[in-house]
């Protein structure tokens, strides 16, 4: 990971936990599903890279109890939440770099990143995690990504971060990853897409917002304008108080050794 990213998430560990979207059930079972192809049975040992507050983690220990889990993230505030959360001690955590990670060869059956592969120099990762893999052990990268065609409301919030953070695009996610991974020598490289909906409060909505390092960065710069703004762009297209329906697609990016 970058300078940047080892402290962009400092001091939000709390609100990104309570506030972050989670990750639709058939993506958590489909990653489930290509644990158990790596090792034969849903047993076996997963390393979730850029776990942050351990979103993910936690779900897919739900869901595969008898296997190993690892967490790492570089950033100790992500981390000390996810050590909060994690109250049996069930999953081991470690503060590292995505590209240099403290692990010995074939460790691993499965490798996961949400939300957190933009950050990496992901060349180098994807050395380490062939390292860090069994011979078919699998690579997954998940994102939840808001569909922003056709929403009048999406199209204003995401042009009013665009307005007060100078450093942000709505398309800062738009990667290929599966061809990038094919690319780096990992095999059947798939791309599978799990639409889903959400529906917040107007406070809830803002606290979503507020958990992104990048609207954070728009309030600092507007001197909390942003803040004003955001509450008439939710008045003007969710009014009074009618919930807030947010359009997901969770995209899972797999291929294996």
């Amino acid at each position: 990971m970058t300078i940047t990213s080892e402290h962009a998430f400092s001091g939000l560990q709390k609100i990104y936990d309570q506030a972050r979207p989670r990750y639709p059930q058939k993506a958590l079972e489909r990653i489930v599903d290509l644990l158990a192809e790596s090792k034969g049975a849903e047993q076996g040992s997963l390393l979730d890279v850029g776990c942050g507050t351990g979103i993910l983690t936690r779900p897919l220990l739900e869901l595969a109890p008898q296997s190993k889990f690892t967490g790492c993230d570089v950033n100790e505030d992500m981390l000390s939440q996810a050590r909060e959360q994690d109250a049996d001690c069930a999953i081991s955590w470690h503060q590292s770099h995505a590209e240099q990670l403290p692990f010995q060869d074939n460790a691993f059956h499965l490798i996961t990143v949400a939300q957190a592969a933009q950050w990496f120099d992901r060349p180098r990762f994807y050395q380490e995690a062939q390292r860090l893999l069994i011979k078919g052990g699998h690579l997954v990268i998940i994102e939840n990504n808001r569909q922003l065609e056709g929403s009048a409301f999406m199209d204003a919030y995401e042009t009013l971060i665009e307005t007060h953070n100078s450093t942000y695009s709505r398309d800062y996610r738009k990667f290929d990853y599966a061809q990038e991974m094919a690319q780096a020598g990992f095999a059947d490289t798939q791309i599978q897409s799990f639409p889903w909906s959400r529906t917040l409060s107007h406070d809830e909505f803002i606290e979503m917002a507020k958990s992104s390092s990048k609207v954070q960065a728009a309030i600092k710069a507007s001197n909390e304008a942003f803040l004003k703004e955001l509450n008439i762009i939710l008045q003007d297209h969710w009014a009074d108080g009618e919930p807030v329906v947010i359009e997901y697609a969770t995209k899972v990016f797999s291929g294996h050794c």
